[in-house]
């Protein structure tokens, strides 16, 4: 369902480019045959062409943007009204407005041009209106075409800068694999012992938390049954709380924002974790910056479908290494795995990077989420070991650290033995 919304905005995209060429054409084919006088029947016939061209791509590009883009007019207002409105947010209306502007004046063009074929509707669109619109049409499609291709910009300069992290961190990543292997493989041969992977690496220096197992793949762990739906059409994301502008984006919108890419290593509390995992979406801290906190903001709390939540300090949330995902390993992020939005807190377990998010709130007093309220720890680091925050819970991991002592269980299955192990990752 996401793709289907993606692919049908790359197509209001592209009709707004042939929209915009096909406009400029007709413009100029218009007053070569009206102000300059050129009588050439080619030209004429170029110009009706055109027209037929227009009249569907532009009843499609209206009905996409109306009931598909959907804007929310009355909160975009009221905080530009009120002076919370970012720059961001008055552009968007400026586009929206000029929108309406092009529907108004391109409809009035298309009618009041019929009459030039002598059809009897002079008294009501009378072809003289014809030649005084356009002019500002032309107004209108020069404030719409300057807000889309600011958006572009961004995009693409978030686009740029995304991949030039991406690939410097794959060439650190590259020459530190590289020189860990050289070394290390000549240290086994000095030492004449087997090399020690993975699951020896137990300090806070090392990439593998104590307790903890590599594996191949992400699991699959949730609070509930099944995967939750969505509709991309009536999908909303939402700030609210102690904020000074409050923030409600369609999916579309949201995928506008800029975007950042970021390479992260993934911690559940059951006892695994998986390497290097690509994750692409806005950073929190670009959210901070639009929803414009209160003094009084301490902490984030995450809503998610089927009432799950969770919630962070700000301080941590604003680290540049946070951001809410729609995309992993190079493809839209997958329903099992928290699409079309999850939160991604890289240094926490798995149970703070929570799955289909719809709803942050910025509190002055931290709310616990529904793991941390049912024994887990509010912390969560697991560099730490830091899993449990009731006795008995961290009683009993205890235990099954004593047994993986002395017997020969992976602590992964142990762990995952623990009262209400499940958890989101």
């Amino acid at each position: 369902m996401a793709e289907r919304v993606l692919r049908i905005l790359k197509i209001n995209r592209l009709l707004s480019l042939l929209l915009t060429e096909i406009t400029l054409v007709m413009l100029g084919t218009g007053y070569a045959m009206t102000f300059i006088g050129v009588n050439i029947p080619i030209l004429r016939v170029i110009h009706f062409i055109f027209v037929i061209v227009f009249v569907p791509a532009f009843a499609s590009h209206t009905v996409i943007s109306i009931y598909i883009i959907r804007y929310r007019w009355k909160p975009s207002i009221s905080s530009i009204l009120e002076g919370k409105g970012d720059t961001i947010t008055k552009l968007r209306l400026l586009q929206r407005l000029s929108s309406i502007g092009l529907l108004i004046v391109g409809t009035l063009q298309v009618l009041t041009g019929l009459d030039w074929f002598k059809l009897g509707l002079s008294s009501l669109l009378p072809y003289p209106v014809h030649r005084r619109t356009d002019f500002f049409l032309f107004i209108f499609l020069i404030a719409h075409l300057s807000t889309a291709a600011y958006f572009q910009l961004l995009r693409k300069r978030a686009q740029k800068e995304a991949t030039q992290r991406t690939i410097d961190l794959e060439r650190r990543n590259a020459i530190k694999i590289a020189g860990g292997a050289i070394i290390a493989f000549f240290a086994a041969l000095i030492l004449d012992k087997p090399l020690k992977i993975g699951t020896d690496i137990t300090g806070a220096s090392g990439r593998l938390p104590p307790g903890q197992s590599e594996i191949e793949q992400l699991k699959v762990f949730s609070a509930g049954i099944g995967i939750p739906s969505w509709d991309p059409v009536t999908w909303r994301f939402e700030v609210t709380g102690e904020v000074e502008n409050s923030i409600s984006l369609n999916y579309a919108e949201f995928r506008e924002l800029p975007s950042v890419i970021k390479i992260a290593d993934f911690h559940c509390v059951t006892g695994w974790s998986k390497f290097d995992n690509v994750w692409e979406g806005v950073s929190f801290g670009h959210i901070v910056k639009l929803a414009k906190l209160k003094s009084d903001a301490k902490y984030a709390t995450i809503e998610c479908l089927r009432g799950y939540t969770t919630s962070l300090p700000i301080s941590e949330l604003a680290r540049s290494d946070v951001l809410l995902a729609y995309r992993l390993d190079g493809r839209e992020l997958p329903r099992e795995h928290g699409g079309p939005l999850r939160l991604v807190v890289p240094f926490k377990y798995g149970y703070k990077s929570a799955k289909w998010v719809l709803r942050i709130k910025f509190t002055e007093v931290q709310e616990l989420g529904y793991w941390e309220q049912r024994g887990y720890s509010n912390t969560a680091n697991p560099f730490t070991n830091d899993r449990y925050s009731i006795p008995v819970a961290r009683a009993f991991n205890r235990v099954t650290k004593s047994l993986t002592y002395f017997t020969r269980w992976n602590r992964s299955d142990v762990l995952s033995q623990a009262p209400s192990a499940r958890c989101v990752c």
